[in-house]
């Protein structure tokens, strides 16, 4: 499953093509509080990966999600 794809179910956005690095919160009234705690978790258990305290203050947006999960080596192919 692609990070696009996680977030499309997640936020419930019917169109993955309209999903870019930039999506955040802010610009995404579907992304609440809540669906932020679902994408962590859904996306740590979808690439075995454990965000530390720090790493989630980051997660401001999608950007950040992909920048994250490349450091812990996690395919480039993960966004499209």
């Amino acid at each position: 499953m692609t990070l696009k794809e996680i977030v499309a179910d997640i936020l419930a956005i019917p169109d993955k093509e309209t999903i870019h690095e930039d999506l955040s919160p802010q610009n995404a009234p579907e992304w609440t509080s809540l669906k932020h705690i679902k994408l962590i978790t859904t996306i740590e258990d979808t690439y075995k990966v454990k965000f530390s305290f720090k790493e989630v203050k980051s997660l401001k947006n999608l950007a950040a999600f992909i920048t994250v999960l490349k450091s812990k080596g996690v395919s480039n192919e993960i966004f499209e």
